[in-house]
């Protein structure tokens, strides 16, 4: 099977909601991450042969936002481009798509990832106010939150993704103190590759402008380095009033963007790239849509099959912290130690711009590799509707 490459891995700071970030749209957010990629690894946007980005929040934000987005990062109009929307793992999913182009030989140079602007989420009136409404009488017509409603909310339930984890805690008797121990490590772990300039390796400083002149953005706003287990305790729960899902041990909404750089091994020879690592594989998997937490599990283990490995052949594990119950599970179920799942912390503390997490979590697994001097890597992330992807890669 022909090598697939990563030749560039970047993002952007990640904002809180309503931060540092908010007027950044999502098309600018995955501009900065293309070009920053690009700027990497040396090559010139010509030279790709397609860009592929994950986006869920995209309504009201203009047609097909990666063309949008390429363009503005200067890459040629030659170069189309599409989206994926995987929910949370579109990101991941569009490495994948990318993947498949090279292995097949229809493309050499792909430029994939995702972006999303969640505090640009907006409001929608339903297809009735089109059409005009005879009787209001009776049947008030509400504005709708599409960050809840597309981003947030089970479509068959209505249930908020909060509901559908709490009740898979109960149902493997997963407590509030393993949660909360799992969301500690997360902003400790975050704080300290944050304090120790880790996260320079992966982040594409943004300058904004501020009322006293350009502002530049280089740290992800969502760490607490004062976070404790005890302060994580006093916290009331988000979702049931018995639960154990608080706002410290749930991801946080956010604004972001990553991007990777994708290559065959021909294009890696005629543009003299250096490779940081080889995509081993890819998988995905679903089950029950309300136990969407557990399905990196089965990913995760459809992937190892393919590639004839074990748990034990990878020195480091991304896990997307949609809620800490997620890392509680990977390892419950996976067995993976915590001393080598998100090393550098998580969505818990990073913050959760769906349809980047996919492609900022490989942005950090190849980071971790190389800080910590490992050899193989495999990330995971779940998505709502009861799906996850997984993805392998190698150092080179």
């Amino acid at each position: 099977m022909p090598e697939v490459y990563i030749v560039s891995a970047v993002r952007t700071p990640i904002g809180r909601f309503g931060g540092a970030l908010k007027d950044v749209s999502p098309v600018e957010l995955g501009a900065h991450a293309m070009g920053a990629a690009l700027a990497r690894a040396g090559v010139e946007g010509k030279a790709l042969d397609l860009c592929v980005f994950g986006n869920v929040l995209r309504a009201g934000h203009g047609q097909l936002l990666p063309r949008q987005a390429a363009l503005k990062a200067g890459i040629p109009k030659e170069v189309d481009g599409y989206q994926v929307d995987m929910v949370c793992a579109s990101g991941m999913m569009a490495v994948l798509n990318a993947v498949q182009f090279l292995r097949t030989g229809e493309a050499h140079l792909v430029l994939a990832g995702g972006m999303e602007s969640m505090s640009q989420a907006g409001f929608y009136l339903s297809h009735r106010a089109r059409w005009g409404y005879k009787f209001l009488m009776g049947a008030p017509e509400n504005l709708q939150d599409i960050l809840l409603r597309d981003g947030l909310s089970d479509p068959f339930s209505g249930e908020a993704m909060g509901e559908q984890a709490e009740r898979l805690a109960q149902d493997y008797g997963v407590g509030r103190e393993e949660v909360d121990e799992a969301a500690y490590l997360s902003h400790k772990r975050a704080w300290e590759a944050t304090e120790g300039g880790f996260f320079a390796w992966e982040i594409a400083p943004m300058e904004l402008p501020g009322k006293k002149g350009p502002v530049t953005v280089e740290r992800d706003e969502g760490i607490r380095p004062e976070t404790t287990v005890e302060s994580l305790a006093a916290l009331r729960p988000a979702f049931r009033k018995d639960g154990i899902l608080t706002a410290g041990n749930a991801s946080q909404i956010s604004d972001g963007a990553a991007a990777l750089l994708l290559a065959s091994e021909e294009a890696v020879k005629r543009y003299g790239l250096k490779p940081l690592a080889r995509v081993l594989g890819g998988a995905w998997a679903a089950g029950e849509p309300w136990r969407f937490p557990e399905a990196p599990i089965p990913a995760v283990k459809r992937l190892l099959d393919r590639l004839g490995m074990r748990i034990e052949d990878f020195g480091l594990f991304e896990n997307n912290e949609a809620f800490a119950l997620n890392n509680v599970l990977f390892h419950r179920l996976l067995g993976v130690p915590y001393e080598r799942l998100n090393v550098f912390g998580g969505a818990v503390a990073l913050g959760h711009p769906i349809g980047a997490s996919g492609a900022r979590i490989l942005v950090t697994l190849l980071n971790a590799l190389r800080s910590k001097g490992e050899e193989r890597g495999l990330a995971a992330i779940c998505h709502g509707t009861g799906g996850s992807t997984a993805v392998a890669v190698e150092r080179v």
